[in-house]
């Protein structure tokens, strides 16, 4: 086991390969739509990845990634594990893991690894952000099995190596499951789960709405929409990944037109652009372009299924905060009956929260942290 720096320097022949498959795009046709419906909008995309090949700065988003601390962790497999660890300045900072999701990265948390740093309210953090095994640079699984379950271990592993005993464990998408299975292995050493993204069970029996909400009932039916409209890709990469891989992995904007979609309809799909900033949805789209990494992140959901985390309790004590524009939006009283809920918050939102709102989830995470320590 070790612990290495690891500088993020992508040859310079790469991002000029990179542009040269942009410029060598085939590209197909379109119904005569003006809307997302059937997936990303042709004239979206050209006008994207024109910016892409001709001004996007892959450098800019490295120096940051670099600046954040970047670093290597051999597990006691043999794993290696990138990731990203900024310590406050201020004393009595709180231990911080923050794990992403699908199609995100460790650049999710470029914009609110500052503001946690500094601290709000008296109270800072510790931040570390690992990449999950086959995202980003850290090392590609080579056998069956890495899934959520198997993962939690060696980010548990991580922070114990990094010296912190006792830690808040955080993340939406897969890294709320990722987060939810360290606090049920792990309670004496995870303090606090907080979750953007709340995994949870609809009752086993009675009427799933029975004393909701109108909110509630509103994300339920959401949900409902969604499963029929926008979980084909789940299905793909849940049984054939690699068929996907060979198409995603060799042409740039292929890839764009993959990612960028779920940037678009899970944050607002009432818009005509992505909510959040193209050049940030492009320094992920060409981190997974880089490190070749879109077929190896697309297997997490093979190797999780439908159901990637457990049904038992967990008695850490757990935060949760809702964001309006969530795909998955689960009521309370569900969340309560596998979670020790002692923080929930509504707010305004989607699926993509450190980098959409970072200060709303900054601010969040210390209201939970306040009501644990």
């Amino acid at each position: 086991m070790s612990i290495e720096e690891f500088k993020i320097e992508i040859p310079e022949e790469e991002i000029s390969n990179l542009r040269t498959k942009i410029s060598l795009t085939r590209w197909p046709d379109e119904l005569n739509t003006n809307k997302w419906a059937l997936g990303t909008k042709l004239d979206f995309l050209r006008k994207l990845v024109k910016y892409w090949a001709n001004d996007f700065d892959w450098r800019k988003h490295e120096k940051q990634l670099n600046q954040m601390g970047s670093y290597k962790f051999t597990t006691s497999d043999g794993l290696k594990i990138h990731f990203l660890h900024s310590k406050s300045k201020n004393t009595g900072a709180i231990p911080l893991l923050m794990t992403h999701g699908w199609p995100g990265s460790i650049q999710e948390f470029i914009k609110i690894i500052p503001i946690l740093n500094s601290g709000i309210d008296g109270i800072s953090f510790d931040v570390v952000c690992p990449s999950i095994p086959g995202y980003g640079f850290s090392d590609k699984p080579k056998k069956f099995g890495m899934s959520s379950e198997k993962v939690a271990p060696l980010f548990h592993e991580l922070m114990i190596n990094l010296g912190y005993e006792k830690y808040i464990a955080q993340g939406g998408d897969w890294g709320a499951t990722i987060s939810k299975w360290i606090a049920e292995f792990y309670p004496e050493n995870c303090i606090g789960l907080h979750l953007n993204l709340v995994p949870a069970f609809p009752p086993s029996n009675g009427n799933v709405t029975d004393d909701l909400s109108e909110e509630e009932i509103k994300g339920l039916e959401n949900f409902e929409k969604y499963q029929k409209t926008g979980l084909g890709y789940y299905q793909i990469q849940m049984t054939k990944p690699q068929s996907l891989g060979y198409a995603l992995n060799d042409s740039p904007v292929g890839l764009a037109g993959w990612i960028v979609e779920k940037f678009h309809s899970w944050t607002n799909d009432d818009l005509d652009r992505m909510v959040i900033n193209d050049d940030e949805v492009l320094a992920i789209v060409s981190l997974y372009w880089f490190t070749q990494s879109i077929t190896s992140s697309m297997r997490l959901y093979y190797e999780n299924g439908i159901i990637s985390f457990s049904p038992n309790y967990i008695e850490t004590p757990t935060g949760g905060i809702i964001f309006d524009k969530e795909i998955v939006r689960p009521p309370k009283a569900w969340a309560k009956k596998i979670y020790n809920i002692v923080h929930w918050t509504n707010a305004k939102g989607g699926h993509f929260a450190a980098m959409e709102n970072p200060e709303t989830l900054a601010n969040d995470i210390v209201s939970f942290t306040k009501e644990i320590i």
